[in-house]
């Protein structure tokens, strides 16, 4: 008899979790620049530059960028600005990681903190949060069917797996000019530049995945008279990821890192600063994969034969549900009669947390904030440039479409993504946010499963015949392991029986044929 198998890939993950690091060390104001009368902003973001997989762990490497937003001891400027960077290294270690394994991992910085030793020195740290999936891939051979044996009995059942296609790393540049707006100054020093992505969207064909976005850009500078002016813009991209596994009917998550690459000034037609060449390195995490179902050979043997089966175990991440919501969110946020006026809005940032993925019958309940920090300029001399951060909290339940609740083996995984953030400054100086919330949920259920490796069978020895046999069906019998126990064909004991259906009750007396 020969086992006729599918094989199909599938991903198990070894390692997730949040973990934190800290990169920390001393500023030294550059040459060039005057000394800090007093600090506004320490501004952090980071990137992973760098991650290797052995056996047991998972090192990280990156980078810290500081932006530094100060007031200086003389008065030909209002603002200067300082940008350096710290590495830092983190190390993930369980022993389900292999050296094949695939880190997934997002980076943020949670939290800053500063102090000013002298006028030409200061202290910082920063707390690096991650956010990591270590995923296993391996190639599951399943028995579809058995051929070259009419007599063999089989049971089946129909799985559903999510069968990997393409678990890669992608890296790219997005670069353009932004060009000062008509009517602002020139300019004479750029003090910081912001980016984020948004308004991602992507479409997966057949051998690659076609991704689009946008890197949003806000600048804050100096201009020819002093004066603190910004400007944004929009640089679009489209990128295309190739993978030959990938087809229409896949399904991509695409985690996006952005990271300040070269950002340089240019002169326009009249030789005015006008310009900014900026270039910025983005890395796309890609996880494709597709829904398969099958129908699996979960166990078999031949009437009337010693049947032998062996089998090995697995365990399977089979995804029951995914839940897919989008919402607006909007918030006024107040700037109060203690804080400095906002003559203009220079940025917004936003950073979705989830804290709480709960099912409750059959639906989703996922809580969490937005942790929104407004960045403006203000009528304060003393704080030209100022900031305020708010939580906006939310709350949504989601359709599951599912039937477990209360099992252990089921557990939600949440993906939140701000797709899109808008904000205008009202006639009260409050500053109202709109942010386009997207919420995906995996609602994955492990389970173990056996899959037949080898059958092998043999002839009895002449002379082992039996003549009937009288069972009582006990708990738990179905009429598939009442013939197997007594190596008869299902169908032989419905008809012998006179049975139209399946299905046993507790206790009631069938007749087994003998050979």
């Amino acid at each position: 008899m020969e086992l006729i198998n599918e094989s199909i890939n599938v991903t198990q993950t070894a390692a997730s979790g949040k973990t934190q690091t800290l990169a920390e060390g001393d500023v030294i104001v550059p040459d060039i620049k005057p000394d800090i009368l007093k600090l506004l902003q320490v501004d952090a973001v980071c990137s992973v530059t760098d991650k290797e997989v052995e056996d047991g762990a998972v090192s990280l490497c990156g980078v810290v960028d500081l932006k530094i937003l100060y007031i200086p001891d003389n008065e030909s400027d209002r603002i200067k600005s300082i940008i350096t960077s710290f590495d830092f290294a983190d190390r993930i270690e369980n022993r389900k990681i292999l050296p094949s394994s695939t880190a997934m991992v997002n980076s943020a910085v949670e939290r800053v903190e500063f102090s000013m030793i002298n006028s030409r020195k200061l202290r910082v740290k920063a707390v690096v949060g991650f956010e990591y999936e270590i995923v296993n891939t391996a190639d599951m051979e399943v028995t579809v069917d058995i051929a070259d044996c009419d007599e063999m009995e089989m049971e089946k059942e129909t799985i559903s797996v999510q069968n990997c296609v393409d678990l890669s790393e992608h890296m790219f540049t997005v670069s353009d000019n932004v060009e000062i707006p008509t009517g602002q100054g020139s300019v004479r020093e750029l003090l910081k530049l912001d980016a984020s992505i948004s308004d991602t969207e992507y479409k997966a064909m057949s051998g690659k995945v076609i991704a689009k976005g946008e890197v949003n850009i806000s600048a804050l500078y100096n201009n020819t008279d002093g004066e603190i002016e910004y400007c944004e813009a929009q640089l679009p991209f489209t990128e295309i990821f190739e993978g030959a596994l990938i087809s229409e009917e896949s399904c991509c998550d695409i985690d996006y890192a952005i990271r300040e690459g070269e950002v340089t000034l240019e002169e326009d037609s009249d030789g005015d600063l006008r310009i900014i060449n900026a270039s910025m390195e983005v890395t796309a995490q890609l996880k494709a994969s597709e829904t398969v179902e099958m129908q699996m050979v979960s166990d078999c043997y031949r009437p009337f034969a010693k049947t032998t089966v062996e089998k090995q175990k697995i365990r399977l991440e089979e995804v029951i549900s995914k839940p897919v919501m989008q919402n607006t969110v909007r918030e006024t946020i107040e700037t109060g009669a203690k804080l400095p006026r906002v003559l203009g809005v220079y940025n917004v940032i936003t950073k979705p947390v989830v804290k709480k993925a709960q099912l409750e019958g059959g639906r989703l309940l996922c809580e969490g904030y937005i942790e929104a920090c407004v960045l403006y300029l203000s009528d304060s001399a003393e704080n030209p440039v100022y900031s305020i951060k708010k939580d906006i909290p939310f709350s949504y339940m989601m359709d599951a479409e599912m039937k477990e609740n209360g099992d252990d083996n089921v557990q939600a995984r949440v993906k939140a993504e701000i797709k899109h953030t808008g904000y205008n400054l009202n006639a009260a100086g409050e500053v109202e946010v709109r942010c386009i919330l997207l919420l995906s949920a995996n609602i994955v259920k492990s389970r173990d499963l056996e899959l037949i490796s080898a059958v092998e069978s043999e002839e009895q020895p002449c002379g082992c015949g039996r003549g009937i046999v009288i069972c009582f069906v006990q708990p738990g019998d179905t009429l598939w392991s009442i013939a197997k126990r007594y190596s008869v064909p299902k169908r032989a004991i419905m008809e012998f029986n006179d049975m139209q259906e399946e299905s046993l009750k507790t206790g009631a007396r069938l007749l087994i044929p003998g050979k």
